[in-house]
């Protein structure tokens, strides 16, 4: 099931349909950093930067220390819009030295050849083997790691839902339900809808696209509504809209925080993972090496597992986190036999249509929710 380490095995044919165009490179450009920018480049270095909780907590674990510890000047940078900052890198100005980039994008930017190679062989303070369940690879390094689970309303479901088969058997748990968008990957579809129907975690991959939209089917006429943000898919569990939702952990975690009368499982929870990387066109390459390095410490990695509910990609972090709040991230050793990692590897396939298998699914969804 654990993604195996890869090298050069992304075919170089296939490039992103740039959604966003000129535009949105122009955009990024427009902010100022990165190549071109003025100063000091070696004292200076341009970071992803998330935003909101995420960046406040990169901030306090990782931008602040780094800068104490090297004298090195990281400069939070906004990153939009991930077809935005791929735009940006595609125009030859990616607008920053170390960018985040979630799974589902990876292999777009190896197949244009747009990442430079990671210098983790050369790492003295962090240990690769320690990574899990996603390998450091050539090109990016795993910087944090978030499940899709289950969050429902016992008082309405009638019961506990144990799984994704409970979670579409609404005549037995009756309510009802909503889940992210297909298009997006993070949100684990065609994933979820296939644990439902039976399929093992270790059968998943190749999806099987017609059973898992005929099981959908089944549920499309208990689905509310398919939400498109994080924040949408809380509000309708918390205002008793839906019984039960797929939902980020990190949503869930506040949700039930705040209400007792919310439960939630980790049981087959899925596992989605965002990776470090250095674009082609950074200033600062040296710098971005061995910021990457600094962020995947295990102290650094449980620092920033304290702020927010990412889970670290670093286990050896676990050493360093109790065991309560353990107990609120996703691949803690207590839910290691209950979670189900996404394959970044198979998303990262060519299909044998023509284009990767992250695009080719976004079609199968597109034709069957305007069917």
């Amino acid at each position: 099931m654990n993604p195996q380490r890869r090298k050069n095995i992304m075919p170089r044919t296939t490039k992103l349909t740039t959604i966003l165009g000129a535009s949105a490179a122009a955009t990024l450009l427009a902010t100022g950093c990165g190549s071109g920018a003025g100063g000091d480049a070696s004292a200076q270095l341009y970071v992803a930067d998330g935003g909101g909780a995420w960046g406040e907590a990169q901030r306090q674990a990782f931008f602040e220390p780094f800068t104490e510890e090297t004298g090195i000047e990281i400069v939070p940078a906004s990153q939009e819009s991930q077809t935005a900052i791929y735009a940006a890198a595609e125009a030859g100005n990616p607008g920053m030295d170390v960018v985040n980039i979630a799974a589902s994008m990876l292999p777009n930017w190896e197949n244009a050849e747009l990442l430079q190679p990671v210098s983790s062989d050369g790492w003295e303070t962090v240990d690769t083997a320690d990574f899990d369940p996603f390998p450091v690879l050539d090109h990016a390094v795993p910087s944090l790691i978030y499940a899709t689970q289950i969050a429902y309303r016992p008082d309405t479901t009638g019961g506990d839902l144990e799984d994704w088969s409970d979670f579409f058997d609404t005549a037995a748990y009756p309510g009802q339900r909503s889940m992210g968008e297909g298009s997006v990957l993070a949100n684990g579809v065609f994933e979820i809808a296939l644990l439902a129907d039976g399929v093992a975690p270790d059968d998943l991959y190749p999806i099987d696209y017609e059973r898992a939209l005929a099981k959908m089917d089944d549920l499309r006429p208990d689905i509310l509504t398919f939400w498109s943000s994080g924040a949408e898919s809380a509000q309708l569990l918390a205002d008793q809209q839906v019984a039960a939702v797929s939902a980020w952990n990190g949503r869930v975690n506040d949700l039930a925080a705040d209400d007792d009368s919310i439960a939630y499982t980790w049981n087959q929870a899925l596992l989605h993972v965002d990776y470090w990387a250095v674009p082609e066109g950074a200033d600062n390459v040296e710098a971005a090496q061995q910021f990457i390095e600094f962020a995947s410490r295990p102290d650094r990695q449980a620092e920033f597992a304290g702020l927010i509910t990412y889970a670290p990609t670093n286990a050896a972090a676990y050493d360093d986190i109790d065991e309560d709040r353990q107990a609120a991230l996703p691949t803690a050793p207590g839910h290691a036999d209950q979670v189900v990692p996404q394959s970044t590897e198979y998303w990262g396939e060519e299909s044998p249509e023509g284009g990767l298998w992250s695009e080719v699914a976004i079609g199968y969804w597109q034709d069957w929710i305007s069917g």
